[in-house]
């Protein structure tokens, strides 16, 4: 979701609200047009998979301020993250010319100063660091950039792109002047958009696409000329796209994601091979399943947008592209959601009750892993400054520091779902190692109905005999999950 202006790095309002058109519009249409995702059998057994959770984070995680850095990261290695996504603008890390050796991470025209803190502030809490990169300089874009589009976004060169990945990829090796090692790389932020990625379209060709491809192909190659152990990351969609014959903001066109991702693969609308011929190299293929101010149960009005319901989308897809070989290595290609979100009232004028976000996240994020997610990133930790309508306040803390109930309910998600007139299923995260006890509230009282061993950070699930409705949380030594109620 992060609509960040790639020169200033701040939010860029106008395609922010660009990006929240379509979502608006599904609120009125909501109670009209949602139904409950249905969920068949997962692309892998569920119970091997687990799921790692964190957040997207730039104004904290990527502060200049050393102490206000070192907090956020504590305050987020408290709430349980186990990953830290942090974007990085590959126009602010270089000069205003082509670096003298753009493939030396100690090039002076190189500034990874904010970026070097972040990596060890996350490191010494044993978190994950994914870093995305997006955001050609002038001289990395392509010639006669019209002014519709971005600075940062037009052509970008793939050769250039590809040297810096090798620059990142030996700077983060974890034999680079005492820097810790990273081994995860995304490629773009939500190239499915024009204000990350232009041109969309050429006529009624569609060719963002194409370039993407050849964005990630360089990337891939540049990363793995240096690690070849190092996870690159493609795909990182948006959630909604436009027609292409009336696209909201005709300056600013956009994709729908799942449209974006056949035509990255070289596959028709019937998942056949179709179009070109060309191979797309990624480890993971990622995806931005945002839904504002819909419940996680709510599906996309367009086959091709993906919401968190709408994510086992992607399962056929990357089935194909490996199925045919359109897709490199070959083998098994994880699926991650790097980026989901709700937005609360308050603060921000447009959004759900903080109380309602607490449960939706705790729902989307075991949705997710059902489809077959395997990592889930919130957006973000921190609410963004009240400054509008369209401020970010989709964190588990206000902007204030005051936690939200979301902090709890990512630390410790535990939800249930019927299976049976008498049974129900009861699945969560264990924020912690012991003895977890699932307990039903009785009166006044809560009485333990389940007892089980469970390991922190680790998936658990479990089968209940519950008839009728029920009031049901999980609890780890003095740790509770939020109440979760079970119709």
């Amino acid at each position: 979701m992060t609509a960040v202006d790639p020169v200033r790095g701040g939010r860029s309002t106008g395609s922010f609200r660009a990006r929240l058109g379509i979502a608006i519009t599904t609120v009125a249409l909501l109670a009209a047009t949602a139904f409950a995702v249905s969920l068949a059998a997962g692309p892998a057994p569920a119970e091997a998979r687990g799921l790692t959770t964190g957040f997207s984070e730039d104004n904290m995680f990527l502060s200049p301020d050393a102490s206000t850095r070192a907090y956020w990261f504590g305050r987020a290695a408290a709430d349980k993250a186990q990953i830290a996504r942090v974007n990085i603008y590959w126009r602010k890390a270089v000069g205003s010319s082509p670096p003298a050796n753009p493939t030396n991470p100690a090039d002076p025209d190189y500034d990874f100063s904010r970026l070097d803190g972040a990596v060890r502030d996350a490191t010494a809490r044993h978190m994950q660091v994914l870093i995305t990169v997006f955001g050609a300089p002038t001289w990395a874009e392509g010639k006669n950039r019209p002014s519709s589009a971005p600075l940062g976004t037009w052509k970008p060169d793939p050769h250039a792109l590809g040297q810096f990945a090798q620059a990142l990829a030996k700077r983060y090796s974890g034999s680079f002047q005492g820097l810790p090692r990273v081994s995860l790389f995304e490629v773009w932020n939500e190239p499915n958009l024009s204000v990350n990625l232009t041109p969309q379209w050429v006529g009624k060709k569609p060719t963002s696409p194409d370039l993407y491809r050849g964005l990630l192909n360089a990337f891939y190659s540049g990363v793995k000329s240096v690690a070849p152990g190092d996870t690159v990351i493609g795909g990182a969609t948006a959630p909604f796209g436009d027609p292409r014959a009336h696209p909201r903001d005709p300056k600013l066109p956009r994709m729908r994601p799942l449209a974006f991702l056949r035509q990255m693969f070289c596959l028709n609308r019937k998942l056949k091979p179709g179009g070109c011929q060309a191979k797309t190299h990624l480890d993971v293929l990622s995806h931005h399943p945002i839904n504002f101010t819909n419940p996680p149960t709510y599906r996309a009005i367009n086959h091709d947008d993906i919401e968190v319901a709408d994510f086992h989308k992607l399962v056929p897809l990357i089935h194909a592209a490996e199925r045919t070989g359109h897709v490199r290595p070959r083998g098994h290609h994880p699926l991650w959601a790097t980026e989901l979100s709700w937005y609360t009232k308050p603060p921000s004028k447009f959004g759900i009750p903080p109380a309602k976000q607490a449960r939706w996240l705790e729902q989307g994020l075991y949705l997710l892993w059902k489809q077959g997610a395997s990592v889930a990133v919130n957006f973000l930790l921190r609410d963004e400054p009240h400054t509008g309508l369209f401020s970010a306040s989709t964190g588990v803390f206000f902007y204030s520091g005051q936690k939200k109930p979301s902090y709890k309910s990512f630390r410790f998600p535990f939800v249930t779902h019927r299976i049976s007139k008498s049974r129900v299923q009861a699945w969560g995260k264990a924020p912690a190692s012991g003895k977890l006890k699932i307990q039903k509230q009785q009166g006044n009282k809560w009485h333990t109905v389940k007892r089980l061993k469970v390991h922190g950070g680790k998936v658990f699930k479990e089968k209940l005999r519950v008839r009728g409705k029920a009031k049901l949380r999980g609890q780890v030594g003095s740790t509770t999950s939020l109440v979760w109620k079970q119709r």
